[in-house]
């Protein structure tokens, strides 16, 4: 975990569907994605920094839409969100 840009780290603040995705994909190893799409009508909300991370995500399953084609990744990560995606995320990276 790396912080924000400005050196803070936030440890009150709410996490992102992308900062979430970019923790788990920083500790798979930060692997490469085989689709380099997004395939989601808000896929240019998406920022730099999480670009990479998302599409792996949601390549390997660990992070899906909210429907109607929307990935959300500025939208806040509710409790369920973030279960699932550490569920989806060690069940295919516990070896």
């Amino acid at each position: 975990m790396g912080g924000y840009e400005n050196g803070m780290f936030g440890p009150d603040d709410n996490i992102t569907r992308e900062q979430l995705a970019v923790m788990l994909w920083r500790y798979a190893g930060s692997p490469a994605a085989t689709d380099k799409e997004l395939h989601f009508t808000d896929a240019d909300q998406v920022g730099g920094y999480a670009l990479e991370a998302l599409r792996w995500a949601a390549e390997n399953g660990v992070m899906s839409g909210r429907g109607g084609g929307i990935l959300a990744p500025q939208g806040l990560a509710t409790r369920a969100e973030a279960a699932q995606m550490l569920k989806n995320c060690l069940e295919g990276y516990s070896d």
